[in-house]
């Protein structure tokens, strides 16, 4: 099994906060964690869009 790269990682990790945030179940973790993302050079918004589509593939997939 081949190991993700981290900087995707940090984006799926991201776009969850994103997610919880437009939900209105936004912790204080969440918003430190946040935080520290948002100044990572790696988690780029491409890959942020390619996270929240990702996530948003697997839940519709799964309501099936």
């Amino acid at each position: 099994m081949q190991r993700e790269d981290i900087c995707w990682r940090k984006s799926r990790l991201a776009a969850r906060i994103i997610l919880r945030s437009r939900a209105g179940r936004l912790t204080a973790r969440d918003k430190r964690v946040g935080a520290l993302l948002k100044r990572d050079p790696g988690v780029t918004n491409r890959l942020l869009d390619q996270a929240l589509a990702s996530l948003h593939a697997t839940r519709k997939n799964h309501a099936r």
